[in-house]
């Protein structure tokens, strides 16, 4: 064999084969470096995203970051218009109370029944029912049987005509012409039952109320009711010279039994109920803050604070609850 002819041939394959590692190489590391520039040009055009562009991307995951917990956004044309209105908080009283029933009653010297003097002719009734007159008014005229003189009826108390039954050229004898009732002073009369009547005394004040219409007055009488009862009559005055209660309208009396001051109180009607506790809205620049409260003792209109709350601080009573509900709507857009 011819090794020099074999070695010439093993040289030439070795170089062969080494060119072409060479060139697989310098493939290799062209194929790296496109790669990395490639993860740095989007590594630097993402970094050049200004820092609004994140935050947008982010925004669904947070929500508005500009939320504020317990604070209403309301203006003070929207306040108006809401019919919300606003107290100062303040020292109070709480005060124990009694309800009671009854109606409006006319006292027993207020009321007239008008009768001719002497029997004879009626010749003149001047007054119709649902007439106001006063005390001394001519009302009536008759004319005597005895002397056939004339002489006139006048009113004796100041009222209004409740009914009439006489006319013109009937007979007066013993008859009740027409009545008059003055009712410019009412009392206010309720029932007092067995288990009430050792809170009730007279001297205790109350407050007279029927729909819309309430007046202070104070407990003047408790008087023994009808035979065969088992309750007692209380007894208030009642001031109509206005005419706004009507003689036997239904009554409510609300008795104060004891008053105790307090350092602050609230009215009742501000208070709401949020996830089980109670809230008011204090008023601030913004519209109105939810704050937690706690309560002491409370009675029909007021109730003493505990915490939650200090001596001058304004806060929401009339509808209140638009607040609530606009509050509860805002928290529900911003939860997760």
């Amino acid at each position: 064999m011819n090794f020099a002819l074999l070695n010439k041939f093993s040289l030439a394959h070795v170089a062969v084969v080494a060119a072409a590692l060479m060139v697989s190489g310098a493939v290799s590391a062209s194929s790296e470096h496109t790669v990395q520039d490639k993860q740095h040009v989007e590594h630097d055009a993402h970094s050049d995203k200004p820092e609004n562009e994140h935050a947008d991307e982010h925004g669904d995951e947070h929500g508005n970051e500009e939320y504020e917990e317990g604070q209403v956004h309301i203006s003070a044309e929207q306040i108006l218009a809401s019919g919300i209105t606003t107290q100062l908080a303040q020292a109070g009283d709480i005060k124990q109370m009694l309800m009671l029933y009854g109606r409006a009653v006319l006292p027993e010297s207020a009321t007239s029944q008008v009768k001719a003097r002497f029997a004879g002719l009626i010749t003149a009734m001047n007054v119709e029912v649902g007439e106001r007159v006063t005390a001394g008014q001519v009302i009536a005229e008759v004319e005597s049987n005895s002397s056939l003189k004339r002489y006139l009826i006048t009113a004796p108390i100041s009222g209004v005509v409740e009914s009439r039954s006489a006319n013109v050229g009937e007979l007066a004898t013993d008859n009740v012409l027409l009545s008059i009732i003055d009712d410019s002073q009412l009392w206010a009369q309720y029932q007092v039952f067995a288990g009430q009547l050792s809170q009730v005394r007279a001297g205790q004040a109350l407050t007279i109320a029927a729909e819309q219409n309430q007046v202070a007055s104070t407990i003047q009488y408790l008087l023994s009711a009808p035979t065969a009862q088992t309750y007692k009559l209380a007894r208030a005055p009642l001031d109509n010279t206005k005419g706004l209660w009507a003689v036997g309208k239904l009554l409510s009396g609300n008795v104060t039994l004891s008053t105790e001051a307090v350092a602050l109180v609230i009215n009742n009607r501000a208070v709401q109920i949020m996830e089980g506790e109670q809230v008011i809205f204090i008023r601030n620049q913004e519209g109105f803050e939810k704050r937690v409260i706690e309560l002491g003792q409370s009675d029909s209109q007021m109730s003493q604070v505990f915490s939650g709350l200090d001596v001058g601080e304004e806060y929401a009573i009339n509808n209140s609850f638009v607040l609530k509900g606009d509050l509860e709507k805002s928290s529900a857009g911003h939860g997760h």
